[in-house]
């Protein structure tokens, strides 16, 4: 499971080899001031939605990689129906990152607590 790595300039989502593999992409690293908004979400495979380019999606259970709805790009690693931390972004590759971690409440109060 993929997770959150935060500290005072960076926010890293930290893939496993097997989510490096399903995403076609390594772990995605952002400046921590690009983060506009940080909240978790009930069931993060919902906030995930346009074209797989490229990733893994299978309906319902998992969608990893990169999705682009319009202009909008999502980097997701969604696995099952969980809660998952949204973070919004200002000036970087993706505007979203949807992830599911095993702490969402906890990565998101660190997330605001600068």
């Amino acid at each position: 499971m993929a997770s959150l790595l935060i500290d005072d300039r960076e926010v890293t989502v930290s893939l496993s080899a097997a989510e490096k593999i399903e995403a076609l992409h390594g772990n995605v690293t952002v400046p921590r001031a690009a983060v506009v908004r940080a909240r978790v979400v009930p069931d993060g495979l919902e906030e995930v939605h346009g074209l797989k380019m490229p990733g893994t999606g299978l309906a319902g259970i998992i969608m990893v990689g990169t999705w682009q709805n319009g202009e909008m790009i999502t980097f997701a690693v969604c696995h099952g129906h969980r809660s998952a931390v949204v973070l919004d972004l200002a000036d970087q590759v993706y505007d979203r990152i949807v992830v599911t971690v095993e702490n969402p409440d906890e990565a998101v109060a660190r997330l605001k607590s600068r």
